[in-house]
C-alpha cells in the first residue's frame, strides 16, 4: 500500500482507450499529481496512455481476464494484491471489479458511469439491469456526468440519491477557444477548405453508436445546397464502411477523415458548425469542446445535449431518428452566419459559466479525498 503522503488510486477500466471517459480520466490524473495512479485495463487496451503527461511514472495492469465467475475471482485476487487506498471502477465492464473488490474484502469503491454500450443504445438489457441493481449498491458512490444518468440511477437502478453525484464534464477553455482570423485560416488551409466553403465537423471514435453514417447521409443533402466539406476527426472500426458510404453518395471528395488525433483542439478552428449524430451519449466532451471554441451545435437529442447548449441552440437539436430534422438544422445554420455567430457566443459563455475544467477537477478531487479520509472499514 502507498505511504500516507501519497495515496494510491487504482482505476479499473473495461478498456483504457481514447473515448470520452478515458480522456476525462487522463485530464484528472494529469491534474491530481498528489496521488499515485495505477490503471487496470481488462481487455489489455492502454492506448489512452498517450493523453497522460507522465505515463512512465504510472503502473499499468493489462488483461485479458477470463469470463464468467473466473473473471470475478481473478479480479478479486488482483485487487487483493494491489491493496489500493481507493479503488475507482468505470462503466459496465467495471461492475465486475466492484464484485471483485467484495471478494478481496476491500473498502467499497467509487464507481463512475458514463452511459451504455452500443447494444444498449435503445434500452437497457434485462440481465445487465439486474446486475447493475446488485453490484452498484456495493459501491460507496456512483458518479455520473449527466442528469439523464442521474435520473436513471435513482429511478431505475434504485440507488438512494445521497449516493449519486452529478459531476458535469468540463473542458479547458484556454485550450478550446475561438481562434483569431489567422488561426482560423491556418486551420482551414490544413484541411484544404476553399474560400466560401461551409465546413461541418464532428469529433469522436468511429463506432456504431456514434452513427457517423447518419452524419454522412445528412451531409450529402446539405452538400447539394452549399459548397461544403465534412470533417470527421477520429478513428475506429467503422472507418472502411464510412469511406465506402461517402463513395456511394458521390461525396468522397468532400468528406475528410483525419484518423486518430491525440489533440483535436486545432481542428475546431476550421469549422463553421459542429455536428453530432450519435444514437447514445450522456455529456459528450466533443460538444463541450465545440461550445468552448465558440461554435454552433446541430445534434441528435441524446443524453444532456439539449440542456448543455443555450436556449436558442435547442432549436437545432433533433430527435435521434429524425435525419430530415438534423439536415434542416445544418441547412438553416449554413444559410445564416449571423445565427451561427450568435449561437457560438452563447455556447462559449455557457461553458465558461457551467462546464469549466477547474470545477470538474475539484469535484472529483474532493470526493476522492473524502473517501480516502473515511475510516478504513473492511467489508
Amino acid at each position: 500500500m502507498s505511504t500516507p503522503s501519497t495515496p494510491r488510486l487504482v482505476h479499473v477500466f473495461p478498456a483504457f482507450s481514447t473515448g470520452g471517459p478515458e480522456v476525462r480520466t487522463a485530464i484528472l490524473i494529469n491534474a491530481m499529481t498528489e496521488f499515485a495512479h495505477t490503471i487496470v485495463s481488462l481487455n489489455g487496451d492502454v492506448s489512452g496512455r498517450s493523453r497522460l503527461d507522465e505515463p512512465d511514472s504510472m503502473t499499468f495492469v493489462t488483461g485479458p481476464f477470463p469470463s464468467g465467475a473466473g473473471r470475478l475471482w481473478a479480479l478479486g485476487r488482483l485487487l487483493g494484491r494491489q491493496q489500493p487506498d481507493l479503488l475507482i471502477t468505470y462503466g459496465w465492464g467495471g461492475t465486475d471489479a466492484i464484485l471483485g473488490a467484495r471478494l478481496a474484502r476491500l473498502k467499497r469503491p467509487v464507481h463512475i458511469e458514463d452511459g451504455f454500450l452500443p447494444d444498449e443504445a435503445h434500452g437497457q438489457k434485462f440481465a445487465r439491469l439486474q446486475a447493475r441493481r446488485c453490484a452498484l449498491p456495493l459501491a460507496t458512490d456512483l458518479v455520473v456526468p449527466s442528469k439523464t444518468l442521474q435520473r436513471i440511477a435513482t429511478s431505475t437502478w434504485w440507488l438512494p440519491s445521497r449516493k449519486v453525484h452529478f459531476f458535469p464534464n468540463g473542458v479547458d477553455t484556454n485550450r478550446f477557444r475561438p481562434g483569431d482570423a489567422h488561426q482560423v485560416q491556418a486551420a482551414r488551409d490544413r484541411i484544404g477548405a476553399l474560400p466560401g466553403e461551409l465546413v461541418i465537423g464532428t469529433v469522436g471514435m468511429l463506432r456504431p453508436d456514434k452513427n457517423h453514417a447518419r452524419m454522412i447521409r445528412v451531409f450529402a443533402g446539405v452538400a447539394r445546397q452549399h459548397p461544403a466539406r465534412l470533417l470527421i476527426v477520429g478513428e475506429g472500426e467503422c472507418r472502411a464502411q464510412l469511406v465506402e458510404l461517402s463513395r456511394q453518395l458521390h461525396i468522397q471528395d468532400r468528406v475528410i477523415f483525419t484518423g486518430a488525433v491525440v489533440d483535436p483542439s486545432s481542428y475546431y478552428g476550421a469549422l463553421d458548425i459542429f455536428a453530432l449524430s450519435s444514437d447514445t451519449e450522456q455529456m459528450p466532451l466533443s460538444v463541450l469542446e465545440a461550445m468552448a471554441a465558440g461554435l454552433p451545435v446541430a445534434s441528435t437529442d441524446v443524453g444532456d445535449v439539449s440542456e448543455m447548449v443555450g436556449a436558442a441552440g435547442r432549436a437545432f437539436i433533433s430527435p435521434r431518428t429524425d435525419e430530415e430534422g438534423l439536415g434542416s438544422s445544418l441547412a438553416r445554420l449554413g444559410h445564416d452566419v449571423v445565427v451561427r455567430q450568435s449561437l457560438g457566443l452563447e455556447n462559449r459563455a455557457r461553458v465558461l459559466a457551467q462546464f469549466s475544467l477547474t470545477a470538474m477537477t475539484e469535484s472529483y478531487r474532493n470526493l476522492f479525498r473524502q473517501r480516502l479520509a473515511a475510516p478504513g472499514v473492511r467489508h
